[in-house]
């Protein structure tokens, strides 16, 4: 009985790869000629072909589709990753999670088109709301490609899944960071802070990022307030305390350990000792 039930699976997968194989064959490329392409029908023809063994197919069609997408001699081979891996297999097997990664891997990597294996990705997190792996990778594809912001929104993604491990709020505060938006990466340090998944070393990474965060925030407020008193006055200011009286600052602000940030009229320049960390 076991060996029919094999035999069974083993035509079916088969036949549902033979004949997305004469599928295959049969799609032409106007500007090449005639030059045939990886196109396969969709996965719920596919399946309704699968004889109830869809996730079988579906491995299939991986393993066929990772040795057509390492032929390098072929031009035309990134034409329909998203097509294949995501409306064949992802149709075929909706909680494949591997497929989905390894073609965004492909199209950002080698075919440079970060935002289609964005599109894979998200696909792949819309069938599998619970897999905290997926927009987690999207994350890390996003500051390769310096998109710091959405860098951070996929990691917050990542971060709200239950299960998924507390230290990608971490990832989501430093993106943050990167954006130049200082005070924003302040609060989600705090968020990390008020987490109660926090461990102890994240609480520690958190505060000495707070710490470090508040002091070039200030740093950054104090230059901008020290310029803008340059463009009115033609001169910078004497001391800090004159952004105050001329109405630029509402207050001077202190670094973490309550102490006032020093001021060097001689060159504008902003230190604190707090992180010694210098205006630019």
């Amino acid at each position: 009985m076991r060996k029919r039930a094999a035999y069974v699976l083993l035509v079916a997968a088969v036949s549902a790869a033979g004949i997305a194989r004469g599928h295959m064959v049969s799609i032409e490329d106007a500007d090449r000629g005639g030059k045939e392409l990886l196109y396969l029908p969709n996965g719920k023809y596919l399946k309704l072909l699968s004889l109830g063994h869809a996730p079988v197919v579906a491995d299939f069609v991986y393993l066929w589709a990772i040795q057509y997408y390492s032929d390098y001699s072929r031009a035309d081979r990134y034409r329909y990753v998203e097509h294949v891996f995501g409306d064949v297999i992802g149709e075929l097997d909706p909680a494949y999670v591997d497929p989905c990664w390894l073609g965004a891997l492909i199209l950002t990597t080698e075919a440079h088109d970060v935002d289609a294996g964005l599109r894979l990705l998200d696909q792949g997190f819309a069938r599998n709301p619970t897999a905290w792996i997926i927009p987690y990778l999207a994350g890390w594809e996003c500051e390769s490609a310096k998109r710091f912001e959405q860098a951070a929104e996929y990691f917050d993604r990542a971060a709200g899944v239950p299960g998924a491990p507390p230290q990608i709020y971490r990832l989501k505060a430093g993106m943050t960071a990167r954006t130049g938006n200082l005070r924003e990466a302040i609060e989600r340090w705090r968020d990390v802070l008020r987490d109660p998944r926090s461990d102890d070393a994240s609480k520690a990474i958190a505060t000495s990022q707070i710490r470090t965060l508040t002091v070039r925030a200030d740093v950054q407020d104090l230059d901008a307030a020290i310029a803008t008193f340059r463009e009115r006055f033609g001169r910078p200011p004497s001391g800090l305390d004159e952004l105050v009286h001329a109405g630029v600052l509402l207050a001077l602000p202190r670094d973490p350990d309550g102490n006032p940030y020093a001021y060097d009229p001689s060159t504008a320049k902003i230190t604190s000792e707090a992180s010694r960390v210098l205006g630019s």
